[in-house]
């Protein structure tokens, strides 16, 4: 074959291929807009049924609403950042999770707090790792939990209330990550403006912190505990307040 009848048949080849190719790819794109215009425009994935896990403390009457703000709208394109902010509107709801199930439903996993404290501030309240109270309609009711004291009633719901609970926490969170166990030897938190003062569980030891540092110091205080442990013998009062010494009395 010459060389120029060769560079011909190929060039007819390609040719082909190409129209080949734009041909599928025709069909392709009609079968994606088919399939788009089922999703968007038919009644087939039209919202019918929404389902909550986990939120029976959420008064009925929102979870309606928020159920109605859903059905009927397209399961493809809906969003639910509207329902999950009105469901975060809750105290005890930590986060929400929305998926989407076939063909026409959705499933809401509402996430709660969880205590890691008792709030005495005029009632027994529950607080979580973030410092927020939870409502009493979704308290657990555990006592074997850490007190934080010194934080009166009429604080609750203002900065400086919630600067306190937000001290407390944050030593609870310093137990946890040395290896401590708060529920186990914290039997209080008394926070007094940035002051705090811990209660040594069993001994009923004062353990003064101060009002800044608490790492380094609950740390101090985690050697101590140990030196204590080893001589079974536990003293009133704990000063940790200083930087150089220990004050043991």
């Amino acid at each position: 074959m010459r060389y120029w009848d060769s560079t011909g048949m190929a060039s007819r080849e390609a040719s082909h291929r190409r129209r080949v190719s734009r041909a599928w790819f025709v069909l392709a794109a009609g079968a994606v807009a088919a399939a788009a215009g089922v999703a968007l425009w038919s009644g087939i994935f039209i919202i019918t049924d929404v389902q909550f896990f986990g939120g029976g403390t959420i008064p009925q009457d929102s979870l309606k609403r928020i159920r109605a703000s859903l059905v009927g709208r397209n399961l493809v394109t809906v969003t639910f950042s509207d329902a999950r902010e009105a469901l975060l509107a809750f105290p005890e709801v930590r986060d929400a999770v929305f998926e989407r199930r076939p063909w026409h439903a959705v499933e809401c996993r509402v996430v709660k707090r969880e205590p890691v404290a008792l709030l005495v501030a005029g009632d027994i309240l529950e607080v979580d790792g973030e410092g927020v109270i939870i409502p009493r309609r979704a308290g657990k009711g555990d006592v074997d939990l850490p007190v934080i004291t010194g934080i009166g009633a009429q604080d609750i719901g203002k900065r400086s209330g919630a600067r306190s609970i937000e001290c407390a926490v944050e030593i609870l969170e310093l137990f946890k990550k040395l290896g401590l166990s708060p529920a186990k030897q914290l039997s209080e938190i008394h926070v007094s403006g940035e002051d705090i003062d811990l209660v040594w569980m069993g001994t009923g030891t004062l353990v003064r912190l101060g009002r800044d540092q608490y790492e380094s110091r609950v740390r101090k205080l985690q050697t101590v505990v140990g030196i204590l442990n080893d001589r079974e013998r536990f003293p009133s009062v704990i000063d940790l307040r200083f930087d150089r010494q220990v004050v043991v009395r």
